[in-house]
């Protein structure tokens, strides 16, 4: 069931004075879209990144800075004279079977990088006044789908929740400096060209799509502007701290999220995946990532009144496929 989604409510960039953002993890692809929405509004961004030639992502004026999470004293001297930091550092959770070295490199690429960000604030005179670290929906684990999650639920106890506990711990560590920090719990982000949906979308379009597994595990999800709204709202707000869930208002499962994606592109919808051949394909991430989710939602967010451009999913997928290529 949809819940009521209250007015878009968008922060008040021009009563504000332009910031100084750095961007961690800003080629991937909430950060070149975040760097771009901060450069719109007049700020100014320092772009970290693994990848320095994938630099015409993003916006010319920006300063793109070398990411080293194991160098702390050239990440300071990156960071003097920035106002806030978003933190978007992480391998895909996605990207791979879950072997025993890519569960390194998840853990490597969270919890030390982020702990070593921490530490090159603490080599500042004056470091940012704001941390807005990113973590998952999988903080929670593995639920009963009647019961949605707020920000208030526990974490759970599998892998990725053990993996988001660490992260955010890592980041709630710049309180110590007197940092104001926010966490955002981000579910599954929607974008036409990058992300899970092209994959979600790709047996459609060769005509063979249909739900995965048993199609009644929920799919928590939120169009990647909305995201970014959400982003510029935390930075803004000076008393915004703590766990944000970051999802759109419309609770869906695989079978009305594959019904969708067949519905907007126009195909049919008639093959399922079985369970058997995904645990075959993908291991352990299989059960983690696709044949189970949470019913998510954010009470922080509809008591601020913070609304959504894309809180239906049909009205989100439209809009994603109508964009230039």
């Amino acid at each position: 069931m949809a819940r009521h989604a209250p007015p878009q409510i968008t922060p008040q960039k021009e009563l504000l004075v332009p910031q100084r953002i750095a961007v961690t993890g800003a080629t991937g692809l909430i950060g070149t879209a975040l760097c771009h929405a901060l450069i719109a509004r007049g700020d100014s961004v320092v772009a970290f990144s693994r990848n320095p030639s994938q630099r015409n992502r993003l916006p010319a004026t920006v300063t793109v800075a070398p990411w080293l999470p194991h160098d702390a004293r050239a990440t300071a001297a990156a960071l003097h004279g920035c106002d806030a930091i978003v933190n978007l550092v992480g391998a895909s959770i996605a990207g791979t079977r879950w072997t025993d070295r890519y569960k390194d490199i998840l853990w490597q690429s969270r919890v030390p990088a982020t702990a070593n960000l921490v530490a090159a604030c603490a080599l500042l005179d004056t470091p940012p006044q704001t941390l807005i670290s990113s973590s998952g929906s999988g903080y929670y684990g593995f639920r009963n789908h009647t019961f949605p999650v707020t920000e208030d639920s526990p974490a759970g106890d599998d892998y990725l929740a053990g993996l988001c506990v660490a992260w955010e711990s890592a980041a709630i560590a710049a309180e110590q400096l007197g940092m104001r920090v926010a966490i955002v719990r981000t579910s599954v982000v929607l974008d036409a060209r990058e992300g899970a949906l092209p994959l979600m979308a790709l047996p459609f379009r060769l005509w063979v799509g249909g739900r995965v597994g048993s199609g009644t595990q929920p799919i928590a999800w939120i169009h990647r502007d909305d995201l970014v709204s959400l982003m510029l709202y935390l930075i803004d707000q000076p008393t915004a701290r703590g766990a944000y869930n970051a999802v759109a208002p419309e609770c869906v499962d695989n079978a009305m999220f594959s019904a969708a994606i067949a519905h907007t592109l126009h195909r049919p919808n008639w093959l399922p995946v079985p369970a058997f051949v995904l645990r075959l394909v993908f291991g352990e991430m299989a059960d983690a990532l696709l044949l189970n989710g949470q019913t998510m939602q954010s009470d922080r967010l509809a008591a601020a009144e913070v609304g959504y451009r894309y809180g239906s999913l049909i009205p989100a997928l439209q809009n994603l496929w109508e964009r230039p290529a």
